[in-house]
């Protein structure tokens, strides 16, 4: 009996054996198949919908990245082309890490997920920040920045920029944010972002401690004028100037106001949400303030990425203005000097 026992045992061992070598055989096939397939293959607005880059400008940024990745050394190891994907999915849309594990044919689970953002995200601020949003600091860099505003707008001769806050975790508008400051250029570009302070301190107090500031400091100790364009939430300076206060209509006043109205950070702003979606206040980023800076950061990259490479806004982008805060006066010298230059620049352009 025992020998009839024992042979009933091995063939069931034996079946196990079999069994677990095609199970494993199978997960095998589903990864290759998971690791082979091709968005490129997808028809260009399709892809630009999913991943808010076009081929060729995606194409691009994996090559870039994938010198920091982390090298494929299992057979199993996600290719850095899905990493760098998949983030950009969730960074355009914003969804849950299993919905976007479930998207397209990537079939990844959220811990992967989970892994791709944090490792393409800390790849991208450690290695293309300073490359891609980089604020001027020699004289022929901000005489190129002046130029291109003048040509379209020739009554601010010496405009450099435009500063507005953005909040993509608790202020006083009663939500949990980071509060982003930046500064783009005529082109919409970003030239500098810093999301290092939470909701809860004030735009103009982002503004005292910024390494921009200083650089207008330092312009304009050395004789040089430039300044950017700030909305009311800024205290004037000689080199931030923001809008008069309830102006009459018609008066001088109200024409500088409307002029700075024109060039529109806001809309840039508008731009970087619509495009990537996980920075839209209904959204919501559920991460802790570093990670979620990182995530401000990753999308700014890849904004002046898409500028750079003149990718199409996707068909489903609508563009919401933003909100501006009330205005802050600030009793000092710089106030003083920047209602100086601001009355310059209404003597010279505005009372005709």
């Amino acid at each position: 009996m025992a020998n009839i026992y024992d042979g009933l045992f091995h063939i069931m061992i034996g079946e196990e054996i079999n069994n677990a070598r095609r199970r494993n055989r199978h997960r095998i096939i589903q990864r290759n198949i998971r690791d082979m397939s091709n968005p490129y293959e997808l028809p260009e607005k399709k892809f630009l919908k999913l991943f808010r880059l076009d081929k060729h400008a995606s194409r691009e940024l994996v090559n870039e990245l994938s010198n920091f990745m982390e090298a494929e050394s299992r057979a199993t190891h996600i290719p850095k082309l899905i990493r760098v994907l998949t983030t950009l999915h969730f960074l355009g849309h914003g969804s849950y890490q299993c919905g976007v594990g479930c998207s397209y044919s990537f079939a990844l689970s959220q811990p992967a997920v989970s892994r791709c953002i944090r490792e393409v995200t800390d790849v991208m601020v450690t290695n293309l920040l300073n490359q891609w949003i980089k604020f001027p600091n020699t004289r022929n860099e901000f005489n190129a920045l002046k130029q291109d505003f003048t040509e379209e707008f020739p009554l601010f001769r010496n405009l450099v920029g435009e500063i507005y806050p953005a909040a993509p975790y608790y202020c006083r508008k009663g939500y949990y944010s980071i509060n982003t400051q930046i500064v783009c250029d005529a082109q919409k570009k970003m030239l500098n972002m810093n999301a290092r302070f939470p909701g809860s301190v004030h735009d103009s107090a982002i503004w005292t401690s910024s390494t921009v500031r200083n650089i207008l400091n330092n312009q304009f100790a050395a004789g040089q004028e430039n300044y950017l364009f700030g909305d009311s939430g800024y205290p004037l300076e000689p080199w931030l100037l923001t809008p008069f206060n309830n102006p009459q209509e018609g008066e001088p006043e109200a024409r500088f106001n409307h002029s700075m109205a024109r060039i529109k950070v806001e809309h840039t702003i508008g731009i970087l949400k619509s495009r990537f979606r996980c920075l839209l206040g209904h959204r919501a980023l559920h991460y802790n303030p570093i990670r979620t800076a990182k995530i401000i950061y990753s999308c700014g990259i890849l904004h002046n990425i898409a500028s750079h490479f003149n990718v199409e806004l996707p068909e489903d982008v609508n563009i919401m203005p933003e909100q501006q805060e009330a205005n802050v006066a600030e009793n000092n010298n710089w106030f003083a000097l920047g209602t100086e230059v601001r009355n310059n620049i209404l003597q010279e352009n505005f009372l005709n």
